[in-house]
């Protein structure tokens, strides 16, 4: 440590660690404006599971809760309910967006099929062959999806796992 600290240039390793921080605001600015309609919907769940647990749990808890202690119940359970709330509405942009990838999936494999098939002589505007073949792919493949419960499947999972805890810290950043 001391060798390190006397070799490097600690304004270098400063704007280093500052262009970091910029780029990351700058990545959560972006996601935040995509993904609104989630956070908007994520909220929208929470105030309502926030006026029915605060009417029909929270007085139920603070019976169940020694005295010293309730003053935590309210906030316990809002936590609670942002919990519920951000899950159930990244689940509804995970079916979302699988949905729409499996459409826009399909689509490249049709046409790329149709120019196999035709040996590159078939444009995909004079036929509807690859429209009607894309529903059928794009919705065999939103089955697959679906069926993996929206994971990635058995070999890739392990090798794409710190992919998925930077997609989580992502998207608990994004809706905080």
């Amino acid at each position: 440590v001391k060798l390190v600290l006397q070799k490097i240039n600690p304004d270098k390793v400063n704007d280093a660690i500052a262009s970091i921080y910029k780029v990351w605001i700058s990545v959560l600015a972006v996601l935040t404006i995509q993904f609104a309609r989630t956070i908007a919907l994520s909220l929208t769940i929470i105030a309502s599971a926030k006026r029915i647990t605060d009417r029909f749990l929270l007085p139920t808890i603070k019976t169940a809760t020694p005295k010293e202690y309730q003053q935590w119940c309210p906030v316990i359970l809002d936590w609670f309910c942002k919990s519920i709330g951000i899950s159930i509405a990244w689940k509804i942009q995970t079916i979302i967006s699988a949905f729409t990838s499996a459409l826009a999936g399909g689509l490249i494999i049709s046409r790329a099929l149709l120019q196999i098939r035709s040996k590159g002589e078939k444009n995909h505007e004079q036929t509807n062959v690859d429209e009607i073949l894309s529903y059928a792919l794009g919705g065999a493949g939103f089955y697959f999806q679906y069926t993996q419960s929206f994971d990635a499947p058995f070999p890739l999972n392990f090798i794409l796992w710190p992919v998925e805890l930077a997609e989580y810290y992502i998207r608990w950043s994004v809706t905080n």
